[in-house]
C-alpha cells in the first residue's frame, strides 16, 4: 500500500499558469523516488504540497490513506515526513549530535557515525564542517525522525560532484535499511541511477520511468 498518494492534484498561480493538474501518483515504503524536470516545470512545487508547505488548488493529499488537511498540516509536518534541504537548515551554533537531536531527543550518535561521521566531527559546532559534512548531518537529522517519508530537495546541489554522489549513495542506503520512502528532487542524471521510480516533469505534464533496479 502507498504511503503517500496524490489524488487528481492541481496547482497553478493564473488560469493560464498552470504547474501540473489531474495528477496521480503512488509514493510506497522502502523506494526511492527522484523527480527530474527543467526549472519552473513543478519538481520543486510537488515536493513542498507533499510536505505540508503549501496548499494545492485542486485535489488532495493522502498519507495511509488519510487526506493530510483533515490530519492538519502542522502535525503532519511534525509526524509524518522529514525533510532534507540544500542549504542544510541546520542550527548553526549546534553540534551535529545537537541537532540530530531536535528530531529525536533521545537520538544518539549513531546515525551520525553511520552516515560517515568521526567521533571528533560529532561534537564539533557545524559551522567547523565542510559542506559535504553539513549535508551528511542534514541526512542524519533526516534519518533520526520517526517519519516513514523523507523529502530531500536538490539535496546534493551545493557539493563537488564526488561528495554528491557519495551522499545521494548514503541517503538511499539508509533509508532503505529503515524501509523509508524517499522523495528526491534533482537535476542530475547521476542521482536519478540511485532511483527505483523516476518522475519526470516536462510542460504541466509526468512521466513516470520505473527503473532496471525497481523491476528486478
Amino acid at each position: 500500500m502507498a504511503v503517500l498518494t496524490t489524488c487528481d492534484l492541481a496547482y497553478f498561480y493564473y488560469s493560464d499558469r498552470v504547474i501540473f493538474e489531474h495528477l496521480n501518483l503512488e509514493f510506497e515504503r522502502g523506494k526511492v523516488y527522484v523527480i527530474l524536470g527543467a526549472s519552473g516545470s513543478g519538481k520543486t512545487t510537488l515536493l513542498s504540497l507533499l510536505g505540508g508547505l503549501d496548499i494545492p488548488k485542486e485535489g488532495s493529499i493522502r498519507f495511509d490513506g488519510h487526506d493530510i488537511a483533515e490530519m492538519g498540516l502542522e502535525a503532519y509536518r511534525r509526524q509524518c515526513v522529514s525533510f532534507v534541504f540544500q542549504n542544510y537548515n541546520l542550527i548553526e551554533y549546534m553540534t551535529p549530535h545537537e541537532n540530530v537531536q531536535l528530531a529525536d531527543a533521545h537520538a544518539s550518535t549513531e546515525t551520525l557515525r553511520q552516515v560517515g561521521l568521526t567521533p571528533e566531527e560529532i561534537e564539533r559546532n557545524v559551522l567547523r564542517l565542510s559542506g559535504g559534512q553539513q549535508q551528511r548531518v542534514a541526512i542524519a537529522r533526516a534519518l533520526a525522525s520517526s517519519a516513514p517519508v523523507i523529502l530531500a530537495d536538490e539535496p546534493t546541489g551545493n557539493l563537488d560532484e564526488d561528495t554528491a554522489q557519495d551522499v545521494a549513495a548514503l541517503l538511499v542506503e539508509r533509508a532503505r535499511a529503515l524501509d523509508k520512502c524517499v522523495i528526491i528532487v534533482s537535476h542530475s542524471p547521476k542521482v536519478a541511477k540511485i532511483a527505483d521510480v523516476i518522475l519526470r516533469f516536462s510542460r504541466g505534464k509526468v512521466e513516470v520511468a520505473r527503473t532496471e533496479r525497481e523491476t528486478e
